[in-house]
């Protein structure tokens, strides 16, 4: 008696004949899924692949011009730094790309600041506490800190002196109690505050409470206080 054969699998269903999907098969089964084909082959189910993120640098980068490269990593690293101009270590800056040593960043360093000079930029690489920043030189320092001083500038009216004043003195101040201390500046100016960092909101303690304004640390650099207890009383005259 001759065996009967299950039939085999067609369609999504089937076998490769080769082991493996085509490129055509595979597009095949991807139009089908999409509903533009009445029959393709299936996908195998994908596997899960770790994958190094660090920009692969065994290649010489000096082929392509843009390529990202020992040099460029190095060269877009200084010029975002690291908060508080601290400089950045070879140790760390190496520990961010494949294939290079700490010793290998002196040298790129080295070299980018050979490159800056003989360009005549106005930067330059400096060595500092053991790591490498990318600063003015000494004849552009100046614009640094001119930008500075006027970033520290703050330009206030009336109405955010008085907000300002009434929150220094009576904090923690709700929205609702300004009105009460005689202050009726309208939400844009405390919104304004707030973003410019001179007022901050407390979340209050009661779970159904209003937030309360408060000075903060801004707040006495710009006014030159050491705390809040330098304020003077609000019923003393101006000196």
């Amino acid at each position: 008696m001759a065996r009967k054969h299950k039939a085999e699998p067609a369609g999504f269903a089937a076998v490769p004949a080769d082991g493996g999907l085509s490129i055509d098969r595979l597009a095949q089964a991807f139009a089908a899924m999409m509903g533009q084909a009445e029959s393709a082959l299936p996908a195998e189910p994908a596997s899960v692949v770790e994958v190094d993120a660090s920009p692969d640098l065994d290649a010489e980068p000096e082929s392509v011009d843009g390529a990202v490269s020992p040099r460029s990593i190095l060269e877009a690293l200084l010029f975002v730094g690291l908060s508080g101009g601290r400089p950045l270590s070879s140790q760390v800056i190496a520990g961010l790309m494949r294939g290079v040593e700490p010793h290998e960043i002196d040298g790129l360093a080295a070299d980018l600041g050979r490159s800056y000079r003989a360009d005549n930029c106005p930067y330059d690489v400096v060595a500092r506490a053991g790591g490498w920043l990318l600063r003015l030189r000494p004849e552009y320092a100046q614009l640094g800190t001119v930008l500075a001083q006027k970033a520290k500038q703050v330009r206030l009216d009336a109405d955010s002196l008085d907000v300002l004043a009434v929150v220094a003195w009576h904090q923690p101040v709700p929205r609702d109690k300004l009105v009460e201390f005689g202050c009726d500046a309208p939400p844009a100016i405390l919104r304004a505050l707030v973003r410019r960092g001179l007022l901050a909101l407390e979340k209050p303690a009661a779970a159904d409470g209003p937030p309360a304004y408060l000075t903060t640390q801004k707040f006495l650099d710009v006014f030159k206080l050491e705390s809040l207890a330098d304020l003077p009383r609000p019923d003393e005259p101006p000196s």
